[in-house]
């Protein structure tokens, strides 16, 4: 169950105010935009609409956008002909990767921009031919999505995923490659998984409740948990930096306290800082019953830990999606708290007042 952030928005505003005037939320009066300001194109449009990319391209120019993030699909179906894994293109022998890079790297000033190619970590297809490497829920139910523990840290979907890094970094040679969707949550319990915990924890079984349940609470799973992902994004950030990226790791974000982070997940940020280049927030407050003023407080309790991060405002909401209105306020929000970069996702979801907001905000 998501929970609601644990000040109200009167609360919120009060702390963007304190923060402005004690010289830590940023210069006082209007804000100025992010140095880095970031739209993220989905797989929806590299693909399945890779004819609105010039359109999109003028959009781009039209907001001032810096810096772009580029789909270029999961481990199991790729934007792009593999040679070494044949068959599981979008579209055979069509590199849609390339067409995109072409179309929207570069403005119509003829200025560059910042290319972040997003590789996502849900596998269904394989997990569809190889149901072994799906987690297993505690319940015994095995993830249609999720690789197990084992599967990502010593079993083949970790061994692709620096093997795709390695691909499309010396292929396309972008800025940046960034993770999403690299994370767990109770798809963690079965055979080969409990052999690792067991490893990490030095225990002899689960963490048990008095009833014999196991804890699925139990502090030492969310460590266990970050560990793994940690290691595995260590793995690829080497294969990334080897060929002149960086890597970027989505992590989800702390809706009950802003200064916290989301180790249930996988998502540890001191551990996942010092394995990635950059940490780049999930600020879905549309999904998670939040006032877009929260981003400051988000970006605020990042800015005070150490390594690099960037605040992602998604377009998606309970129902439908965010206003405009909603959208500038937490981008200023994040802006206000201390982000340097900022990004709003997915562009696919961005109406003619939505970018008419990313205009304003971004002059």
């Amino acid at each position: 169950m998501r929970r609601r952030p644990a000040a109200s928005p009167a609360l919120v505003f009060l702390s963007v105010l304190a923060l402005a005037a004690s010289g830590c939320g940023g210069p006082q009066g209007p804000t100025a935009p992010a140095a880095e300001r970031t739209v993220g194109v989905g797989y929806e449009t590299v693909v399945d609409a890779a004819s609105t990319l010039p359109e999109l391209a003028r959009r781009l120019d039209e907001v001032n956008a810096n810096s772009v993030t580029i789909s270029v699909g999961r481990l199991d179906w790729t934007a792009f002909p593999w040679d070494a894994h044949p068959g599981i293109e979008a579209v055979p022998g069509r590199d849609h990767v390339a067409e995109a890079v072409k179309v929207l790297g570069t403005g119509g000033d003829g200025r560059k921009r910042r290319i972040t190619l997003t590789i996502d970590l849900l596998i269904p297809g394989w997990i569809s031919t190889n149901p072994g490497l799906a987690g297993i829920n505690f319940d015994g139910t095995r993830s249609t999505d999720f690789a197990s523990v084992t599967a990502l840290t010593t079993g083949p979907v970790g061994e692709r995923l620096v093997d795709f890094v390695a691909e499309v970094t010396r292929r396309y040679q972008p800025d940046a490659v960034a993770l999403t969707e690299l994370m767990f949550d109770n798809n963690t319990y079965g055979g080969d998984d409990r052999d690792s915990y067991m490893l990490a924890s030095g225990g002899t079984d689960w963490p048990r409740l008095a009833n014999g349940d196991i804890d699925v609470g139990h502090p030492s799973l969310g460590a266990w948990r970050s560990k793994a992902v940690a290691a595995v994004v260590a793995r690829a950030a080497a294969a990334a930096h080897a060929n002149g990226a960086t890597l970027d790791m989505d992590v989800r974000a702390p809706w009950h306290d802003p200064a916290g982070d989301r180790p249930e997940s996988g998502h540890d940020y001191g551990l996942l800082a010092a394995a990635a280049d950059r940490l780049v927030l999930w600020d879905y407050f549309g999904l998670n019953d939040a006032a877009p003023s929260y981003s400051a407080e988000l970006a605020a309790a990042m800015a005070k830990r150490s390594g690099k991060f960037a605040i992602s405002v998604g377009m998606w909401a309970k129902e439908g999606r965010i206003s405009a209105a909603d959208l500038a306020a937490g981008l200023e929000a994040a802006v206000s708290g201390g982000a340097a970069a900022v990004a709003v996702t997915p562009s696919s979801m961005l109406d003619d007042d939505a970018w008419r907001s990313l205009k304003a905000a971004w002059a």
